[in-house]
């Protein structure tokens, strides 16, 4: 008499998860790289002229992520010093909506000087291509280019994430989501649409935008013009990552500004990577309230 067995899912071996993740990154690369070649065909990359490679001096570079930091510090401060637990309180303790309407404005600010010092620069240099969309389009074809190389992108992301993850765990090093997402579950939990709807601007709107002004137009192509493509991507990428406060989502995110380098070069519209961005941001924060329960 045969006895019944009952069959136990395997879980996948370092192994597997391993070949599995390199697998879903391989497909990302495939997926950018018929992309690139599209956008190649459509608008074909040509040799930037000296005044697109280097509208922006050192200064201004220093002195816009001066402001973004020094701005994004003392909202952070203020957020503390006046929480009830004064000094003691934990970043997830700042859910006071006014800490984002503050970095929100902070970013807002910063944007403004920045498009301000790039139409100095303009004004100067006629033939300097315009500071969203570039020369090689309008806004439609941004918009779309953003939202195909998020789609593109997602495997890898996914990819890199369980490589991270890997890593992190064989160096006992503990993974923590980071505290905009711990926040966002938090008041999806507690239907705290007065802290839902600043966040969900400052994470989908503000955020994209400033960072991408800094990251993509302005250290990427101060970069770029001085030391080349490849350092441009690199240092970009890590400083964009560095500014997220989990290091869980250090390599991802580095991850995503090399793609957001890569697309903004390829493109010439610095609209395409804020579109990636922003539709990045959304992405999570509707994954984050399917799954809030889990997180």
């Amino acid at each position: 008499m045969m006895e019944n067995v009952i069959e136990v899912p395997l879980e996948p071996t370092t192994l597997q998860t391993i070949i599995f993740c390199v697998l879903l990154v391989s497909i990302s690369i495939f997926l950018l790289r018929t992309l690139g070649r599209s956008i190649q065909k459509s608008t074909p990359l040509k040799k930037l002229a000296s005044t697109d490679l280097f509208p922006w001096k050192l200064s201004s570079v220093f002195m816009l992520f001066g402001f973004f930091l020094l701005g994004q510090v003392a909202v952070v401060s203020f957020a503390l010093t006046s929480s009830p637990e004064g000094g003691e309180a934990t970043a997830i303790e700042l859910d006071s909506p006014l800490a984002f309407i503050g970095l929100s404005l902070v970013n807002l600010l910063v944007s403004a000087i920045a498009f301000l010092v790039y139409r100095s620069w303009q004004t100067r240099h006629p033939e300097t291509a315009s500071f969203w969309l570039g020369s090689k389009g309008g806004v439609r074809t941004a918009l779309k280019l953003g939202f195909l190389a998020l789609l593109c992108w997602v495997p890898g992301h996914l990819g890199l994430a369980g490589l991270w993850s890997l890593c992190l765990e064989g160096l006992d090093v503990q993974l923590n989501a980071q505290e905009s997402v711990m926040m966002m579950s938090q008041a999806l939990e507690q239907s705290n649409w007065a802290l839902i709807i600043p966040l969900c601007f400052y994470g989908i709107v503000m955020a994209p935008i400033a960072e991408e002004i800094l990251f993509r137009g302005v250290l990427f192509r101060w970069l770029h013009g001085h030391m080349g493509f490849i350092v441009a991507l690199g240092v970009s990428s890590i400083a964009f990552a560095l500014v997220h406060d989990s290091v869980a989502s250090w390599l991802p995110i580095a991850a995503l500004g090399g793609v957001c380098s890569w697309l903004y070069h390829r493109s010439g519209q610095l609209l395409a990577s804020i579109t990636l961005h922003a539709t990045f941001n959304t992405s999570t924060f509707l994954l984050i309230t399917i799954f809030q329960e889990k997180i």
